[in-house]
């Protein structure tokens, strides 16, 4: 079986959602392939249930498109609030921000409206097994769900599977870099749904959710748990890393209850998480990589803002550059956590709202190099510019009146 389509996104996450919703509604027929049931990626499935700020924590939106749409549109089916008073904060902490905290699942409801409206064709349970290449440039993917293996053709094509698939498939080179056993899981406690955040985030900062007490009844330590990192990514680690994450919250319970804290009716998990809940795997050796230190600089080839959520007053530009390799095919655009970004940079760009500007400006991107029948590598940056501009997405700090001067005077 083969099925033909103008745009290929690989990756039903926040990035492959926004590029694929993008490229289809500037007309391409488009296709996302996700290997789950759910769309939404670490966002739905991976109960990472925090759209976090689109502001600078000074009362400067700085984040626009379909990053806010997907924002606001979180809470539609489900409960969550925008903080009403983000644009009077000033060194705003993280939720006082422009946030918002949702139900995943009433997210997945969000994003196929918005997959469906857009007219995108949408393959879910489908792993993307190969990538064909034909006169250097990818051609087809090769896909396998119940149907058996399928083909998949495609002019441009999106890698936003935060595991850069296409690119290890390729056998190109990638970056990885260490993470921690996070785990964050929708639990009943105390009579309400409750998000246990696990001993430690996915940075390996404790949450202080877990007593050394919790800990130790679990066989472990905060820190060997900070310790117990993986670097880089393999099968079996995907496996090992879920159950240990599992082991933990098991052991968890059985302290509860056989210390009389709680009991079986009072504490229970509602919901665990259907993938690894890694935040940082593979990222591609890009055009132009972003690294440490350049948060409120200027970038020629920016294709948005995004806000750093840890610290109030830092802003990236993003380089298109950043969403190509340095070498490969020239029809393939990468998006979310595995675009090009190393260090703290990543650290930035691997969440929800950076995962959303890079997947609009990648669907934009396919769909006018694919208008203009050029390689991606020779869209002009100013087309692309103009279009994110016609939608109301500023691309540099200056346009927002949030050069360095400019924040130093306010």
């Amino acid at each position: 079986m083969k099925t033909y389509y103008d745009i290929a996104v690989i990756g039903g996450g926040v990035a492959g959602v926004a590029a694929a919703v993008q490229a289809a509604r500037c007309g391409m027929k488009t296709v996302l392939v996700e290997r789950t049931a759910l769309v939404g990626g670490l966002a739905t499935g991976g109960l990472i249930n925090v759209f976090l700020p689109l502001c600078d924590g000074n009362g400067h939106q700085v984040t626009f498109g379909i990053a806010e749409e997907m924002l606001r549109k979180s809470i539609v089916y489900g409960p969550g609030e925008i903080p009403p008073n983000w644009k009077k904060e000033r060194n705003g902490m993280e939720r006082k921000r422009f946030i918002a905290v949702f139900s995943p699942a009433s997210f997945v409801l969000a994003l196929d409206e918005m997959l469906d409206e857009a007219g995108v064709d949408v393959w879910l349970d489908s792993l993307v097994c190969d990538v064909r290449i034909e006169n250097e440039m990818a051609a087809r993917l090769e896909i396998e769900n119940e149907s058996g293996r399928i083909e998949l053709s495609a002019k441009r094509f999106i890698d936003a599977s935060g595991s850069a698939v296409l690119a290890r498939r390729l056998g190109q080179n990638v970056v990885t870099d260490d993470n921690y056993f996070s785990s964050w899981t929708l639990e009943f406690k105390s009579g309400a749904p409750y998000m246990n955040y696990g001993p430690i985030y996915g940075n390996g900062v404790p949450t202080g959710i877990f007593s050394d007490d919790d800990l130790r009844s679990a066989g472990t330590s905060l820190a060997e748990l900070r310790e117990a990192k993986r670097h880089g990514i393999t099968g079996k680690q995907v496996s090992e890393y879920l159950r240990v994450t599992r082991r933990c919250l098991r052991s968890y319970y059985a302290y509860a209850y056989d210390s009389g804290k709680s009991d079986r009716n009072s504490l229970y998990p509602l919901k665990l998480p259907i993938m690894p809940q890694y935040r940082k795997i593979c990222a591609i050796q890009a055009a132009e990589t972003m690294r440490d230190g350049q948060a409120n600089r200027h970038v020629p080839d920016s294709v948005g803002l995004v806000a750093d959520w840890r610290r109030a007053g830092s802003v990236w530009e993003v380089p298109f550059r950043s969403l190509y390799s340095a070498s490969g095919p020239e029809n393939l655009l990468f998006a979310g956590r595995c675009m090009g970004a190393v260090g703290d940079a990543w650290e930035v760009m691997r969440v929800i709202p950076a995962a959303a500007v890079t997947g609009q400006a990648a669907g934009m991107a396919a769909a006018l190099a694919l208008r203009d029948r050029l390689p991606l590598r020779e869209l002009s940056v100013e087309r692309l510019g103009d279009e994110l501009k016609r939608r109301g997405i500023p691309r540099h700090l200056e346009e927002l009146g949030l050069t360095e001067p400019c924040r130093k005077e306010r």
